[in-house]
């Protein structure tokens, strides 16, 4: 499986082996990105994708801001 991404100016292009992701149906994007997954041994790149699904899925939770440090604290839960 080759995956090649493009970015700049108009021209975002996502392929699978040649084939825009945008002309692809969900289930055969899910194949793909199990197959990326199943290949991912690296921990830190795991983390990394379950944190943007996270952020993009997840309910947001707004738990204020720290009183040490000033940081603004917040939490997103996902239910699977």
């Amino acid at each position: 499986m080759k995956l090649s991404y493009t970015d700049g100016c108009v021209c975002t292009s996502l392929t699978v082996d040649g084939k825009e992701t945008a002309d692809m149906t969900a289930e055969e994007m899910k194949i793909s990105i199990q197959a990326m997954l199943d290949k991912e041994q690296d921990c830190a790149t795991l983390q990394s994708i379950w944190t943007s699904l996270m952020l993009s899925q997840g309910e947001y939770e707004d738990l204020g801001k720290c009183n040490c440090c000033g940081d603004w604290i917040t939490r997103y839960t996902l239910e699977i």
